[in-house]
Order: C-alpha cells, then sequence, then structure tokens
C-alpha cells in the first residue's frame, strides 16, 4: 500500500468518510477516486494538494512523503502496442462519452464519429469525459474549459492546453483506440500538446 492510499484511508476513517460524500465534496469522479484509494491511480500535483487542504493538512507534506515514497506510486499503465477494444458502439449513442483506460482517455459520439481524447484536464486535472459534449467541443465540468475534439484544440482561457487525440476506429460492433505516450503525460505541468 502507498503512503497516499495509507493517508486518504486513514483520514477517511478518522471522519468517517465515505468514498460517494469525499466524491462529491470534491467534485471527483466516483470511480476515480475510488481508483486513487485503491491504488491502482495515482492522482496528480493538483488533485494531491486539493486531498490534504479537504482534511486540514499541509499540502507540502503530503507532496513529500507521496514523492519520497517508490511505492507511492503504482506502476504505471502499459500502453498497448495496436488498437484495443474500449466499447461496444451500442454503449456510446451520439452526443455522449464513457471514459476508459484508466480513467486516462475519453471516447465519445459527436456527429456520428468516434473520438478518443486525454481525460484529464490540464488546467486543473478534472474529468473531461465527464463534462458536457456540445457537438464537436467537450467542456470539462470543473471549470468550463473547452477543447475541440476533431483537433485537440484548446478553445478557451481556462483550457490552458490542447488535450491529446487518439486513432478511433470502429470493427463490427467494437469501439477500439490507439494510444500513444500523450496519454501518460497529461497532467504534468504545461498539459500534454496531441500526437
Amino acid at each position: 500500500m502507498s503512503w497516499l492510499t495509507d493517508r486518504l484511508t486513514k483520514a477517511m476513517a478518522q471522519q468517517s468518510l465515505t468514498i460517494d460524500k469525499m466524491a462529491r465534496d470534491l467534485a471527483i469522479e466516483r470511480s476515480r477516486l475510488t481508483n486513487i484509494v485503491s491504488g491502482s491511480a495515482t492522482p496528480n500535483e493538483n488533485l494531491i494538494t486539493r486531498f490534504a487542504n479537504y482534511f486540514g493538512e499541509d499540502a507540502s507534506d503530503w507532496m513529500n512523503s507521496a514523492e519520497r515514497r517508490e511505492d507511492a506510486r503504482p506502476d504505471i499503465p502499459t500502453i498497448p502496442p495496436d488498437f484495443f477494444k474500449v466499447a461496444k458502439v451500442s454503449e456510446i449513442s451520439n452526443g455522449e462519452m464513457k471514459i476508459v483506460f484508466n480513467d486516462l482517455v475519453a471516447v465519445a459520439k459527436a456527429e456520428g464519429e468516434f473520438y478518443a481524447f486525454g481525460n484529464i484536464c490540464p488546467h486543473a486535472g478534472g474529468p473531461i469525459g465527464d463534462g458536457i459534449l456540445e457537438g464537436c467541443v467537450v467542456e470539462c465540468p470543473w471549470h468550463a474549459a473547452q477543447w475541440d475534439l476533431r483537433t485537440g484544440e484548446a478553445l478557451t482561457a481556462l483550457a490552458t492546453a490542447d488535450i491529446p487525440l487518439f486513432e478511433v476506429r470502429v470493427v463490427d460492433d467494437d469501439v477500439e483506440i490507439k494510444l500513444t505516450q500523450a496519454v501518460l503525460a497529461q497532467g504534468t505541468s504545461g498539459g500534454s500538446a496531441p500526437q
């Protein structure tokens, strides 16, 4: 168990918090918080700071402790070398999105086409795939930053960087995506550009 996972588990128990309540309070997707608490996902620096502030503790202590321990960060998911299945065509209706690949990628169907893009908002680490999809524009649910799904281009001031896009194809009833290293670069300072 990582330092961060252990600390979150203890702090939640001390305050009798559930995943649902904490996710609502911090405006974090429930499944993302569950993955962080279980150690299968790693939050970015912004989210670690938000956790510390939520529990009324020093954010720099949390950052130092999380970085100091080698086991604080779970293994980085390996990127499949080729296209891999992430959904059935019937699971994503036009105008809807689905979050996949360890919460790092969102797949959207917009104007009849499928798009795959980085799910981590470069502004504050929000889950873009939980946001609003209007046409080919996706909006982060946290601060209304917007991007064009066709290009990954940032469209508003709060969209501090472009988001990575990934190849998508449909084979029979399967939606498949091909990732690049850009999926792992999300959430780093300055964001990541599409590749």
